[in-house]
């Protein structure tokens, strides 16, 4: 019985709203809002504050804060963007890479790394400085430091000497005689 009550009312809710907008339009009591954007203006008691800040280009130090963080991210993930990039050039290349060449890009390896995870570290305090501030539903997740270096470290192993530069037949002495193993002579 009340949930055929409730069912009556929401019908006659449906039924009773487009016939009062209707109304309200043939009246032209909407005519003069036609066209303008609406003022979505701050009334609250900070309106001031919050308009110097939009004026400048900012906003609310919490957004502000989120945003540094999202930078933060970019950059920490740039750093292993490169090291992928690096490693595919070396191993994507005609010519194979020397083995000083893959002796250098695992030193480099090792460093980036661990670069990577000094930034990881950073993105983890900055995450806990504006956790403790934002409220709980805005929360972000921190990182786990050792895993995500583990992942990294497995998703751009380090190149092996053996792998780098494979045999490779003598080189021709003359130009001469490149052409014709160009050529098939």
């Amino acid at each position: 019985m009340a949930s055929e009550r409730a069912q009556e009312i929401r019908q006659k809710a449906r039924d009773a709203t487009p016939e009062m907008v209707r109304a309200i339009e043939q009246h032209g009591e909407l005519s003069h809002l036609h066209g303008r954007p609406l003022d979505l203006g701050d009334d609250g008691p900070d309106w001031f504050l919050h308009r110097m800040l939009k004026q400048d280009g900012l906003s609310l130090p919490l957004i502000e804060r989120s945003k540094d963080i999202d930078t933060l991210e970019r950059e920490t993930s740039a750093i292993l963007e490169r090291l992928r990039r690096r490693r595919e050039w070396l191993l994507g290349r005609a010519a194979a890479c020397a083995p000083a060449e893959a002796a250098g890009f695992n030193d480099q390896r090792g460093r980036t790394l661990e670069e990577y995870r000094e930034h990881l570290v950073a993105l983890n305090k900055a995450i806990l400085d504006y956790n403790l501030t934002a409220p709980t539903p805005l929360h972000r997740r921190g990182i786990i430091v050792d895993r995500a270096v583990d992942e990294a470290a497995d998703g751009v192993p380090p190149l092996s000497a053996s792998a780098a530069a494979p045999p490779s037949a003598p080189a021709p002495a003359s130009w001469r005689e490149r052409v014709r193993q160009l050529l098939g002579f």
